[in-house]
């Protein structure tokens, strides 16, 4: 089969593909903006409260992305279903919101690390309640991502232009995080107003009961995510934690960058999951030529990234921040320039092929291996190298992952699969 003869993912995927466009590379043209105006250290401020709130982005997800967006693929049409997924997914997430507050406030308030910078924290919070109202996998699972792009863009759009209006001096970055958090939450917002404006789904009552389901349902998608945030987001924290704020603002500046750059190619497995799922109950065979051709489509797209990354991490960090303070990104970014590519093709592995054919135990085993390799390693690394050893546990935990990815799939004979 050839996936560019394929209409429907080829629509999908260039919507998703100005959606990130809208939450990354808009974003990435403000983060120079604000990381001369702010400085490293109040830029840094930011990107560390964001990463500690991260955690919770990610409870409240709950790998629901995925579930939710295959219950609903699944559903083939039955709108009655994908209601009754829609909203206990919904009232789950809710659930999630609540526990979340209980343990933010008493991390927050009782920890001097944090108390010092408390309304930052509670600014960025906002972000875990856009969200929960976000429903993106509904729109994933329905293939009807063009309704969702502009929601994303505008308010994106506006954000940047009332930054660069309003944040004008260092002491100015709370304000800058709260336009920030602001655009997220309208998008949301208008997110919803869209689904209930359109009719997507009809009203069907929630229970307890299926809430539970819903997260039982996304507790492996979760675990998996838990693990692999444990070693991308908790080296920010690590960092802030052990070197400091100025150390967060150098590494960001760059992480920023290759993020905005693995979320674009990444978009690929969030369109693609839909159809490799659609293909995978026609014919296994059918999926998994699929999935090789998207595969080494991927692997050609980031290793052309990389090499740009590594041979002009000069330029690109002298023409987007024109400051001395940040020379030291220049390093962060030539030792990134691999994680493009094992990111973005475990990504694909992760969710195309474990979770397609029901392996999710063992795609938990292995990211959790991952996950103890960082944790173990991510101290001394940051200790010895600062920001440098950040990256470097990144990158080096993201190889070993691949490597027992392809293991396990050539030693259980998964491209043959029959």
């Amino acid at each position: 089969m050839n996936l560019f003869k394929d209409k429907i993912l080829q629509k999908n995927f260039s919507y998703l593909f100005l959606l990130q466009i809208a939450n990354y590379i808009i974003p990435l043209f403000l983060f120079p903006y604000l990381g001369r105006v702010l400085g490293t250290e109040n830029f840094g401020k930011i990107m560390f409260a964001q990463a500690v709130v991260a955690y919770f982005v990610l409870f409240t997800d709950f790998g629901f992305n995925v579930s939710s967006t295959k219950e609903i693929t699944d559903a083939m049409g039955d709108k009655e279903k994908a209601s009754e997924t829609f909203w206990n997914t919904m009232l789950a997430k809710t659930l999630l919101l609540f526990i979340s507050l209980i343990v933010f406030f008493p991390v927050v308030y009782g920890f001097d690390k944090f108390r010092g910078e408390h309304l930052l924290f509670v600014i960025s919070f906002l972000n875990v309640f856009s969200s929960v109202l976000l429903p993106l996998w509904l729109f994933q699972g329905l293939e009807k991502m063009g309704l969702i792009v502009i929601v994303n863009t505008i308010p994106r759009i506006l954000m940047c232009v009332a930054t660069i209006y309003f944040v004008k001096s260092s002491t100015d970055y709370n304000l800058a995080l709260f336009i920030q958090v602001l655009a997220n939450f309208v998008s949301a917002l208008l997110s919803i107003i869209i689904v209930f404006k359109l009719k997507l789904v009809i009203f069907s009552k929630p229970s307890l009961e299926r809430a539970k389901i819903q997260i039982k349902n996304g507790w492996h998608i979760f675990a998996t995510s838990l693990s692999s945030n444990l070693y991308t987001t908790t080296n920010t924290v690590v960092l802030g934690l052990l070197v400091g704020n100025n150390a967060v603002g150098i590494y960001s500046a760059s992480d920023k960058i290759v993020r905005a750059l693995i979320g674009l190619l990444s978009s690929i497995t969030q369109v693609v999951f839909p159809r490799v799922n659609v293909y995978y109950n026609e014919s296994k065979q059918k999926s998994i030529s699929f999935i090789k051709q998207i595969l080494l489509l991927m692997s050609i797209a980031c290793l052309i990234v990389g090499f740009g990354l590594y041979f002009f991490a000069n330029d690109i960090i002298m023409l987007l921040f024109k400051e001395s303070d940040f020379q030291r990104s220049i390093k962060v970014l030539q030792f990134s320039s691999l994680l493009p590519l094992f990111s973005v093709v475990n990504g694909l592995l992760a969710v195309n092929v474990f979770i397609t054919f029901g392996l999710k135990r063992q795609l938990l085993k292995i990211v959790f291996v991952g996950c103890v390799f960082s944790l173990i390693f991510i101290s001394p690394l940051v200790i010895n190298f600062k920001e440098i050893g950040a990256i470097l546990c990144a990158t080096l935990t993201e190889i070993l992952i691949f490597i027992l990815f392809i293991y396990y799939i050539i030693r259980n004979k998964i491209v043959n699969y029959e």
